[in-house]
């Protein structure tokens, strides 16, 4: 029987790399962003999907396609909540808490809601997947602003503690952890021009983890893909980290200089 999948931020990045490979295992893909034209584009692409316009900020929002999936398929069964931005930047003493509060709202917000009204649909049917977008960040300091690392370690917690919840329904709830990716997030445009920065920060990211260069979002889309999956039946409350070692720690030769330097260990 053909899955039905719903995607938030499905038109970029991640998200349309985990809607291709969703569709391409015979998934009904539902990609949901307010990007409609890049939107209507992959649905088009895909043949066997549909856009669907959705502002994760707008619970209403929500409800209203989530609803549209049931009357449109009956069920569903795999919801991602991908959507995200870096949002606000900057020192704490002058952060700006109206651009705190746009930015929760996006990237912490949406999760919460779209795992609310997945998991009403979830729980009926007794059966389903959620797997929440988090970040290494939310794992680990300093690899992000401040607000970002706040709202994506909340969604880790947030995730472990629907799981509990949801589990005796036979619904799944999972996080995925990436580490540095090529997607136009990286880059703090959309235009065209994320093609020629993001090979900047790929040159940078040689010198930055173990694994000496940047993830692919296929590679992150595969992960989303094994927790969806009837291969990962008895994994929930998981945050998988996929993020080439970043968080392990850094290769001797990647230490800052002065830390070789002094450090009792020469010449590794």
């Amino acid at each position: 029987m053909k899955k039905i999948a719903f995607i938030t931020g499905a038109a970029s990045g991640i998200g349309a790399a985990t809607a291709r490979l969703l569709n391409s295992d015979d998934h009904f893909v539902y990609i949901a962003d307010i990007q409609r034209e890049a939107g209507q584009a992959l649905a088009d692409e895909l043949g066997n999907a549909a856009f669907i316009n959705v502002n994760v900020r707008d619970e209403a929002d929500f409800e209203r396609a989530l609803d549209q999936v049931m009357s449109e398929q009956g069920r569903l069964d795999v919801m991602v909540n991908n959507a995200a931005i870096v949002g606000v930047l900057g020192p704490i003493a002058t952060l700006p808490v109206d651009q705190y509060d746009f930015s929760q709202e996006i990237i912490q917000r949406s999760v919460v809601l779209g795992t609310k009204h997945a998991a009403r649909l979830m729980q009926a049917q007794k059966s389903g997947a959620i797997v929440n977008i988090a970040s290494v960040a939310g794992i680990r300091a300093g690899y992000s602003p401040h607000v970002y690392a706040a709202c994506k370690a909340a969604v880790v917690q947030f995730t472990e503690s629907v799981a509990i919840e949801l589990a005796e329904d036979n619904v799944r709830c999972n996080a995925i952890c990436p580490g540095a990716v090529a997607t136009p997030i990286h880059t703090g445009v959309r235009d065209e021009r994320w093609l020629e920065r993001i090979e900047k920060i790929r040159e940078a990211a040689v010198d930055e983890q173990p694994m000496p260069r940047m993830a692919e979002p296929s590679e992150i889309a595969e992960a989303v893909a094994w927790l969806a999956s009837d291969r990962a039946s008895y994994v929930t409350g998981h945050a998988l980290v996929v993020d080439g070692g970043l968080s392990a720690g850094r290769l001797w030769r990647q230490q800052p200089q002065f830390f070789r330097e002094f450090h009792p260990v020469r010449g590794v």
